[in-house]
Order: structure tokens, then sequence, then C-alpha cells
């Protein structure tokens, strides 16, 4: 005897296909593709004549130039000592993600990383600052046509909690 009963529209396992390619699907655009709509609202202002580096405050004429900068400050890297796993792993996942996106669509000359950027300065260990180092090189890691110019922030060294 034939089955009376109409075979389902969708089959369990091509739920599963579906929902786990759309969990797929937005966590890569959260993780990766979220950073693109946000630095591409960012521009470079489009200067006049006589607004640019060398013009000497008025009129720099036809072979003014500008500079494109990018600015940082007060990352706040997590260290050893006060920082849990799970929360240095994603603010420096978005940090890296953010940076290295920003690079890429902007392609600034230089960029200013204004101290504060690790958060353990006065307690790290030797061994933990030499990690919390290779951290922040990886993460702002830049090609050699930009200049990447770091200062010291009371973090870093520890003065300010005294």
């Amino acid at each position: 005897m034939p089955n009376d009963k109409p075979a389902p529209r969708f089959s369990t396992g091509w739920m599963a296909v579906t929902l786990s390619l759309g969990v797929i699907g937005v966590f890569f655009f959260c993780e990766y593709l979220i950073y693109f709509p946000v630095v591409l609202r960012c521009a470079w202002p489009q200067l006049g004549h006589g607004a640019g580096r060398g013009s000497g405050g008025g009129g720099g004429g036809e072979g003014a130039q500008t500079l494109r900068a990018m600015v940082l400050s007060d990352t706040h890297l997590l260290g050893a000592v006060g920082g849990h796993w799970f929360d240095k792993l994603r603010r420096e996942w978005q940090m890296e993600r953010g940076f290295q996106t920003a690079l890429w669509l902007l392609r600034p000359e230089i960029v200013f990383i204004l101290g504060d950027i690790f958060d353990e300065g006065k307690w790290s260990t030797p061994t933990n600052w030499d990690d919390d180092v290779r951290r922040f090189h990886r993460m702002f890691r830049h090609s050699s046509d930009t200049q990447l110019v770091v200062l010291v922030g009371n973090h870093d060294i520890g003065f300010h909690y005294e």
C-alpha cells in the first residue's frame, strides 16, 4: 500500500544545512565584513589649494602636499595579571581586524599610537612584557610604506597608580 502522507517540504537534513550556513554567514559577517562598512564611512578630507603640508599657512599652490595620518590612542591591551584569556582574545581580534581593515582601505602614510598601549606596565614580569610586546607587534603590523610612531603612556610604565 502506498504511503498516503505527503513528503515534508524540507527535510531535517536540509534544515540543518541551511541553519549551519546561516550561522556561518552571520559569524563571517560579524567577524570579518562588519569592519568594511564602518571604515568606508571614513574618508580623507578634500583640501583646497593652499591647504597642505609645506604650505606655510598661506597658499601652497600647485605643489602643496598632504600627509595622510591615522591616530589611535588608549588601546589598553590586557596583560597576564588582570586580563581574562577570552576577553583578551576578543578585544585583540577586534582591534587587529579594525586596524588592518583601516590600513588596507585608507592607506595612511603614518600611524600615531598615543600611549596607554598596555594596561599592566607596572605589574608585568619581563616574560609577560615580552609577550605583550609580541602581541602588540602582531596586531599592529604594517607595511614598510606606512610609518608607525608609538608614544609611551602612563599605563605602559605604571606611574598612574601611585
